[in-house]
């Protein structure tokens, strides 16, 4: 780890003193072949959310604007002749592109439906939430990490929600010191390969980004799931018209009626973790792992939220 020492030093001393005893967070330790951390676990109610996969592609193969020509003006004509279905334009013009993108969307992978959605410019559709409600619940990954603030800096803190029937099991893996990160990041990797569908909020532009490049720097593969639902990207097509803003914050507010009254702001994390790398109070910790536990069960929230308002569930 002395690398990563000398990267910080004299921003902030990455060794903790011995820990004293306090209000910290209540955990287990979680020892794998590169050392170990903390684990700390937690169950919840799972909200309701499914979609089948055949509502979700009959619904998607009512996307006419799919096919290149047909704007919003043209879809509303084509219509009013009684063409409601890519399968409904095969007796005009647009025949040969309407049947390819229908082959995909009706016998296609999630995966190859979402690529085919991003070649259109649709990749942040709300529709294709539902691919997040259609999957399994047991490959779905809730996933959200707390950093020091800084570009290439530790990961400090990984929340991790996977669905057991219906209830979300919460597991967090806690730096008590910075050495503790490559163990943790093990663990997040075994993890994101027995759950291959990840859900963040921002994770296609920072979670998952910042997770990969941690890995790098210690050698080991990136992770690469198959799914990834960046929930932050439908949100902003479903509330910003509404909302003063689209952080996860303000959606908890005023979509999910959930609001946080003492929560940490993200901001004070670095804050608080270098408060106790200085002093060895573990007390701090608890507000930081209570903050990304509120992040990740939020997620579940989200995703049956937005599912229900694009597919009425």
């Amino acid at each position: 780890m002395m690398q990563v020492e000398q990267g910080f030093i004299p921003a902030l001393s990455l060794r903790t003193n011995a820990v004293q005893s306090g209000a910290g967070p209540k955990g287990v330790e979680a020892a794998t072949a590169d050392g170990c951390c903390l684990a700390i676990e937690s169950v919840h109610a799972l909200p309701e959310f499914f979609v089948s996969e055949e509502q979700l592609r009959n619904r998607l193969m009512h996307e006419l604007t799919l096919v290149h020509g047909i704007g919003g003006t043209r879809e509303r004509m084509c219509r009013r002749h009684g063409i409601q279905t890519l399968a409904d334009l095969r007796r005009t013009n647009w025949k040969s592109e309407a049947q390819e993108i229908a082959e995909v969307i009706q016998n296609g992978t999630p995966r190859e439906v979402i690529r085919l959605f991003r070649e259109k410019g649709r990749g942040a559709d709300p529709l294709l939430i539902g691919f997040g409600a259609a999957v399994p619940k047991e490959s779905l990954l809730f996933f959200d990490i707390e950093t020091l603030g800084m570009v290439h800096s530790p990961i400090i803190l990984f929340g991790c929600g996977v669905c057991e029937g219906r209830t979300l099991r919460v597991t967090q893996y806690l730096l008590r010191d910075i050495s503790e990160e490559i163990a943790a990041l093990g663990l997040v990797a075994e993890m994101m390969r027995a759950h291959p569908a990840l859900v963040t909020y921002n994770g296609r532009s920072f979670d998952l980004p910042f997770t990969n490049s941690r890995l790098a720097y210690y050698g080991e593969r990136e992770c690469r799931p198959a799914l990834h639902f960046d929930l932050l990207h439908p949100a902003r097509r479903l509330f910003r018209d509404d909302l003063p803003d689209c952080c996860l914050g303000t959606v908890e507010e005023y979509v999910l009626g959930c609001g946080r009254e003492e929560d940490l702001p993200g901001y004070l994390v670095p804050v608080y973790y270098q408060k106790y790398l200085r002093t060895g109070d573990p007390a701090p910790l608890k507000q930081i792992v209570d903050h990304n536990r509120s992040d990740v069960t939020s997620l579940a929230l989200l995703l049956a939220r937005q599912t229900e308002m694009v597919y009425g569930a």
